[in-house]
């Protein structure tokens, strides 16, 4: 898309502060972050390596639930209970903890 037009805006020194931090977070120009609130409302902030980190946690602590249901159909439930309790309390973690840091 061509970008033809061009804006002067004036911004106090609490809104410039909170431009350049959505800047920052989002790892984009301030004109892209401007564009991106006038066309969706908001700014997504980019995944940074620790929520990988989290996600790919998840993944690990999924197969291992896997790996539970298959012990469970095979020895009963009450075999692998508890692991599945400590299991559902990690992945609660996990995910409360990208929660918070979104």
């Amino acid at each position: 898309m061509e970008k033809k037009h061009t804006i002067t805006l004036r911004l106090s020194y609490d809104q410039f502060a909170w431009l350049g931090a959505l800047c920052r977070r989002s790892k984009q120009t301030q004109s892209a972050v401007i564009r991106s609130l006038i066309e969706n409302g908001t700014v997504r902030e980019r995944i940074t390596k620790e929520h990988i980190h989290i996600i790919r946690q998840l993944i690990g602590e999924s197969t291992n639930l896997n790996q539970l249901a298959k012990q469970a159909n095979t020895y009963g439930f009450f075999a692998v209970a508890e692991r599945c309790e400590e299991m559902a309390q990690r992945i609660n973690q996990l995910i409360k903890q990208l929660k918070d840091d979104r």
